[in-house]
């Protein structure tokens, strides 16, 4: 899926597993990963600004945000993006679908 060092502190990227497309982001030295389509208008969440002190990351096109560790949205109670396990090994992030 990705590699240990592709991203920096602070930021999200699209990514694909299984042909998934998948928001992978770096937050306090730990990798998440939550789907990558927006509730909203189904934005790409990994090209999102990720907020580490707030546990937030932004869609780009409107402005939703999610909680980066359980994937609910802040304004909207219903909509909630998937979480998915990762892993580290070696240099390799792993994803669990």
């Amino acid at each position: 899926m990705a590699k240990v060092g592709d991203l920096e502190e602070g930021r999200a990227k699209v990514v694909s597993a299984g042909g998934t497309p998948l928001a992978l982001l770096l937050a306090d030295g730990v990798y998440r990963v939550l789907g990558n389509v927006c509730r909203h208008r189904q934005g790409p969440i990994g090209e999102g600004f990720v907020d580490p002190q707030e546990r937030t990351i932004t869609c780009p096109w409107h402005g939703w945000q999610y909680d980066i560790d359980s994937g609910q949205a802040k304004l909207n109670p219903l909509a909630k993006l998937p979480t998915y396990k990762v892993e580290v090994v070696g240099d390799e992030i792993r994803v669990t679908l």
